[in-house]
């Protein structure tokens, strides 16, 4: 779908730009022309669909073109970051792994022989175009895998078909407002990721354009001109932020969206002093694309997300039952025209699709008028600045240098929509604060600003001895840490504030 829509435009608008990298304007018609002059390469030596290419190609640019072309010949593609991710894709009938002059990382022609895949460094030079038009492999047209590691805390691949582009894609250029003339920055998102493949192809299906930045800082790209939407996470924003004054200029004709976490009440006064008034907030799993898209006009609109039109979204309890207003549960949302679960693995698909819903793991509670405030995650795993881990590796390493037997790490987000890191110890007797705050600004990434430490004399766990997280956040909140089926519980330990 967008191969053929690149097409078209290249077509009806060919002079019109379609994607501005790293400085350089590509039109419409060369854009199509690259993508016509790949596919006659891999017609050449024989790569039709069905099956997989995986692309390590770090180059944004390449990676579109090379990728589009494989797509248009009934292969599906996916981009690997690093040979650890291409380890544990376990995917059958890979066809090859694709790099670029000069972009054979190291190692991976030794890693690719192991694994039995073909190598294959792709230089389009002397190559003939092969038109969208001429017959090609008698397959359907392929997709592209994205890699997420949200509900679970382990990367589990979601397979885009040509079906899902077209109706997520309209969703996302409907709600931002991008048209033909829109450029629309996704900065330098991975082509793994739902921001960096699904934000980067919407102005294609309109006839609009995509600016990309790679290398350098990542306000640079601000400082291409004609931006008129930008899309970022938490972590991406704070580093803007980070810039000294004066290092770009205040666009206040620019959408900015910032999702795949909170922000802080501090981040969102200063994206609009320094950056742009017109500032967004998205709620989004790469399962399940956007949930909730809410312009952050007052405060409470930091906190209070508005639900995508037409979406089906739920607050359930354990026993998948709607929860009453004002009551936490989890959010469930269906998965019409998306993905109906993750691509070779039954067992995650079962746990996270159920009934025609995804569950994304999130917590929230709904008000009256449909809005909703997210609670934090049910599972193990933290979203924080948009940068989703696994606690376990930090709550061991703070276990072992406080002398401790259990740490419970959970994130929640406050009254003012701001995440907070929550860290729990267990322990009977008061532990020293300058040792305390040592350990912890020691120990947890960067990446937190802050934690709120609480201690208990023994944490509640099950009968495999397994901490019940859930339970340790109904203990230690103040008021409203709330579990799944809407019973609320009374702290018994006062947090203790810690600031980077």
């Amino acid at each position: 779908m967008i191969t053929q829509r690149i097409f078209q435009w290249a077509k009806q608008t060919p002079e019109r730009t379609a994607v501005v990298y790293n400085g350089k304007a590509f039109s419409y018609r060369s854009f199509a022309r690259a993508i016509a002059i790949a596919r006659g390469y891999f017609a050449r030596h024989g790569y039709l669909g069905p099956g997989y290419a995986v692309l390590a190609v770090s180059n944004r640019m390449n990676f579109w073109i090379l990728s589009l072309a494989l797509r248009s010949l009934g292969l599906t593609t996916v981009s690997v970051e690093s040979q650890a991710t291409l380890l544990k894709l376990g995917l059958t009938n890979v066809r090859c792994v694709i790099t670029t002059p000069g972009e054979i990382r190291e190692g991976l022609d030794g890693l690719c022989t192991e694994l039995g895949l073909k190598l294959l460094s792709v230089s389009l030079a002397g190559e003939t175009v092969l038109p969208l038009e001429r017959p090609e492999a008698p397959h359907p047209l392929g997709g592209h895998i994205l890699l997420t590691s949200g509900t679970t805390g382990i990367f589990k691949m979601v397979l885009m078909t040509p079906e899902t582009d077209a109706d997520i894609l309209r969703l996302h250029v409907e709600l931002f407002g991008i048209d033909q003339h829109s450029l629309l920055s996704v900065f330098s998102f991975g082509t793994w990721t739902g921001g960096g493949y699904k934000w980067a192809a919407c102005p294609w299906t309109v006839g609009g354009a995509t600016l990309i930045e790679q290398g350098g800082k990542t306000y640079q790209a601000l400082l291409r001109p004609g931006i008129t939407h930008a899309i970022l996470h938490p972590a991406g924003l704070a580093a803007i932020l980070a810039a000294p004054a004066g290092a770009f200029l205040r666009n206040d004709t620019m959408r900015l969206a910032v999702g795949s976490g909170a922000m802080t009440r501090t981040q969102v006064d200063q994206a609009k002093a320094r950056i742009t008034s017109q500032l967004f907030h998205y709620f989004v799993s790469t399962e399940a694309g956007l949930i909730a898209f809410t312009s952050l006009d007052t405060p409470e609109d930091q906190r209070w997300h508005r639900l995508v039109p037409g979406r089906m979204v739920e607050i359930v309890d354990a026993s998948d039952r709607p929860v009453p207003i004002g009551e936490v549960g989890q959010v469930r949302v269906d998965t019409a025209g998306g993905p109906t679960g993750y691509l070779n693995d039954e067992t995650a698909t079962r746990t996270f699709f159920r009934g025609g819903f995804f569950y994304s793991g999130d917590l929230a509670v709904m008000r009256s008028d449909g809005r909703i405030a997210l609670q934090g995650r049910i599972t193990d795993v933290i979203n924080m600045q948009g940068i989703k881990i696994s606690p376990a590796p930090i709550e061991e390493r703070l276990g072992e240098v406080l002398g401790l037997n259990g740490v419970c790490l959970f994130s929640i987000q406050n009254d003012s929509g701001e995440e907070e890191l929550h860290v729990v110890l267990e322990t009977p007797k008061p532990i020293d604060s300058e040792r305390l705050i040592a350990a912890i600004k020691k120990e947890l990434p960067r990446l937190f600003y802050g934690a709120r430490v609480h201690c208990l004399a023994t944490l509640p766990r099950n009968h495999m001895g397994k901490v019940l997280r859930q339970e340790v956040r109904a203990q230690v909140m103040p008021t409203a840490a709330i579990n799944p089926n809407g019973a609320q519980l009374r702290a018994n330990a006062a947090p203790l504030r810690l600031s980077r």
